[in-house]
């Protein structure tokens, strides 16, 4: 799988645990703290403007904040403003930073939705005049409104704003992988990623090609609401751990993973199809992308014969393979698939069909 951003780290290594590859493939670089100039003008307007209520959303965010003031000289002016606020965790994690850094928080949210927290500021008496909120990325416009709509100072501070990296390299890298099913997922630390991939892959008139894998093939994972809404926008399902819990994240996405395996039995042996691999009897058999989608493509309808046209129509094949370029992909998979080879049968004059018990 393909882990995306660099606060995704405890993710990967979850997943390691779980015996999944992963590949870290940053596609944006973020801007480093101290040199972030839209963070230390939110700083200091946090600083001369007194607040009731600060709402922190992550813990790498904070921890980014706390650091980058320093460095600005700004540390003691912005603990002093803090102390005079109360702070909202979003979650445990949060809070934990939070006490690192010298801090503790007033109220934790159960859910790590950002609306649970505005429901609460909103049941308070006195309500809040003003309200700071942290932000490692666009927040959600509704649950901002709802505090405008009650007259309430809503103040934004940005603790991580993202930039692309220079040229597209690894963001074609990774169409790539998606697109010929070479990772069986990918998470997402932001919503920037996700624009910025599908921006290139459209540009290059592949964007269908890459929205169908990632809908079908190769699972989506996210910590981030706005990310989440960009996928399920264009039905794209995704795991999604709102809270922003690393554990969550990783167990949501094995059950997906697990759940998009194809099994069946033939000859006496098991077989599990996932993304590019065919594991049987405790042997992982690594297939090339064209005859991995011919692979998944059978393993959709065990037993039954595919056509030679319906394997094209799913199995793209090279121009130079003209009306032999169905045979020359079952030929491929069988060499791939060496001593199994067998299990790819030939009903002639009809198609190819996975043999099962």
């Amino acid at each position: 799988m393909a882990i995306t951003g660099g606060d995704l780290q405890q993710v990967a290594a979850l997943l390691r645990q779980h015996g999944a590859a992963v590949v870290d493939l940053p596609l944006l670089r973020t801007v480093p703290g101290e040199r972030d100039a839209k963070m230390r003008l939110a700083t200091g307007r946090l600083i001369r403007t007194p607040v009731d209520h600060v709402v922190a959303t992550t813990a790498a965010g904070w921890s980014r904040w706390l650091s980058a003031t320093t460095a600005w000289g700004l540390a003691d002016a912005l603990r002093s403003r803090l102390n005079s606020a109360r702070i909202l965790s979003m979650h445990e994690s949060v809070s934990a930073a939070l006490v690192t850094t010298g801090f503790t928080n007033h109220w934790v949210a159960s859910t790590g939705d950002l609306g649970e927290a505005v429901t609460w500021l909103l049941g308070r008496d006195p309500v809040s005049r003003r309200v700071a909120v942290t932000a490692d990325d666009a927040l959600p416009a509704r649950p901002l409104g709802r505090l405008r709509s009650h007259r309430i100072g809503v103040m934004v501070v940005p603790t991580r704003r993202s930039a692309r990296p220079v040229g597209l390299a690894a963001l074609n890298r990774l169409a790539r992988m998606i697109i010929q099913r070479e990772v069986q997922a990918v998470t997402f630390a932001s919503a920037a990623g996700p624009r910025a991939l599908v921006d290139v892959t459209t540009r290059a008139n592949r964007g269908n090609l890459l929205l169908s894998a990632l809908a079908t093939d190769v699972a989506v994972a996210t910590t981030h609401e706005e990310s989440a809404e960009f996928f399920l926008s264009r039905e794209v399902p995704v795991a999604w751990a709102a809270d922003g819990s690393p554990d969550e994240l990783a167990r949501r996405l094995v059950e997906v993973l697990v759940s998009r395996r194809r099994q069946f039995q033939a000859r006496g042996h098991r077989f599990t199809v996932q993304g590019d691999a065919v594991l049987v009897n405790g042997t992982t058999i690594r297939l090339g992308p064209r005859p991995a989608m011919l692979m998944r493509t059978l393993a959709d309808y065990p037993g039954y014969t595919l056509s030679r046209s319906i394997i094209e129509r799913f199995v793209p094949v090279p121009h130079r393979g003209g009306r032999f370029g169905g045979e020359q992909a079952v030929w491929r998979l069988r060499a791939e698939l060496g001593d199994y080879g067998w299990l790819v049968a030939t009903e002639i004059g009809q198609g190819y069909r996975l043999i099962v018990d």
